[in-house]
């Protein structure tokens, strides 16, 4: 099945492709996050490792958690002081990004 060109467009026109995959709170439990914690230090340690042979390692790319409605309230909040903070300091760029990202 993953072979099939048709199954892979059809997964692809209903997922975007930039989004990073994202854990799901049924699937959460607290050894899961523990194991996502472990995979996340392991990840750091791999790359101090890569530059002390003198490799510039990639940026670090945290395994994916669930969002909840505190982080997308947290994110809305961050989101209202920036357009807040926008809005006083430059004028002209808030009339031309009016409601963007609210």
């Amino acid at each position: 099945m993953t072979a099939d060109p048709e199954w892979a467009k059809q997964v692809m026109a209903h997922s975007p492709a930039d989004a990073p995959p994202r854990a799901r709170m049924s699937d959460w439990s607290p050894e899961v996050e523990r194991l996502t914690d472990l995979c996340d230090l392991l990840s750091e340690a791999i790359r101090a490792m890569a530059s002390l042979k003198g490799v510039k390692p990639g940026p670090a790319r945290r395994m994916p958690r669930p969002r909840t409605a505190l982080d997308r309230e947290r994110n809305r909040r961050r989101w209202r002081q920036h357009n807040s903070l926008t809005a006083r300091l430059l004028p002209h760029k808030a009339a031309e990004g009016a409601g963007s990202n609210a």
